[in-house]
């Protein structure tokens, strides 16, 4: 098994940057946090966590393993470990991907509008855990040299290779990690939602309530609590504001393929409206539908009065058939 180590901020979540959520660095605020891509390291993009770290160049995956050929772009099955420092002297393990796949050169992912998705890491989000702050327990020192014979390197990326780090240090992490079986800040969005309800007596509740409370919830951005009360709205009555309101919270919540299977769902069931074909256009067109997100574009256009000519539609049908072919496979 191949190890990274990634020295990045402190963060208590990692997904996004929220008044209550800064990154620190040795317990102090970061004056100018707008560049601190690590923010987002463990926030589930449809079904994958992306990882940065800041690496001053490319990672050169053939100079720190054996089994990768020369000039290789990726390697697979690779743990990567997250820690973060506490002082200038300590860091402590705050999270890991296992089964990551790594890339030699940090990846641009363009998401909406200038919103772009930086990383050097993906992994599917169920292979993601990331500690509460009071289980951050692995303490690591924290060497002064970039080059350590024991401690954790000062460099953002380190591959403890030493002979301390090839026979205690890894091992140490490899066993830490196999029998962590502490809480974890729960990531996976399907995983934790998909099959949840309120912790209520729901047989005591309407659907009208539910229904209010689902959009009370959504109208104050807690899209997770919103995604539970749709689908308890869902059992007492299968109607289209319940599955549409469902549909829009998951893709706010990132969970974009969940998001085009329930709305066409309501599509066949229902038939079309403006906003249900927006919501599948927007959908698609963030994870490259290279099929659909044209046609729910063209649809989306015809229903606004405003339909495309031909070469509008093909314009941006070619303009996401090029974005698929350069970044398709980071999506997957």
């Amino acid at each position: 098994m191949d190890y990274i180590f990634c020295n990045i901020s402190w963060m208590k979540y990692y997904n996004g940057i929220t008044r209550e959520d800064q990154p620190k660095h040795g317990g102090h605020l970061l004056k100018d946090p707008s560049d601190v891509f690590e923010k987002d390291n463990f926030r589930d993009f449809n079904g994958n966590c992306y990882g940065y770290v800041r690496t001053g160049g490319d990672i050169l995956l053939d100079k720190h393993f054996r089994s990768v050929s020369q000039g290789a772009k990726e390697l697979q099955g690779v743990t990567v470990v997250f820690t973060a420092a506490l002082s200038e002297e300590e860091s402590r393990i705050v999270g890991w991907y296992e089964n990551a796949t790594v890339y030699r050169e940090m990846v641009s992912l363009p998401l909406y509008e200038e919103d772009y998705l930086y990383f050097n890491f993906k992994a599917n989000a169920t292979d993601c855990t990331l500690l509460p702050e009071d289980h951050r327990t692995f303490s690591i020192k924290r060497s002064k040299s970039s080059t350590p014979q024991k401690g954790a390197s000062k460099s953002n990326i380190w591959y403890a290779k030493s002979e301390y780090g090839r026979t205690e240090f890894i091992p140490k992490v490899q066993s830490y990690i196999r029998e962590y079986e502490g809480p974890k800040v729960a990531i996976g969005i399907l995983d934790n939602l998909k099959e949840a309800l309120p912790m209520e007596n729901l047989s005591l509740v309407s659907y009208e309530d539910l229904l209010k409370t689902a959009d009370d919830h959504y109208e104050e951005e807690h899209y997770k609590e919103a995604v539970l009360y749709y689908q308890a709205a869902l059992l007492k009555e299968a109607t289209y504001d319940a599955g549409f309101g469902l549909a829009n919270a998951y893709c706010q919540l990132n969970a974009f393929s969940e998001t085009i299977r329930i709305a066409e769902d309501l599509l066949a069931t229902f038939g079309e409206s403006r906003e249900l074909i927006e919501l599948l256009y927007v959908a698609s067109d963030v994870i490259l539908e290279k099929e659909k997100a044209p046609r729910y574009f063209r649809r989306l256009n015809e229903l606004e009065g405003t339909p495309l000519s031909d070469r509008e539609y093909y314009d941006y049908l070619n303009e996401v058939t090029d974005l698929f072919r350069s970044y398709g496979q980071y999506l997957r």
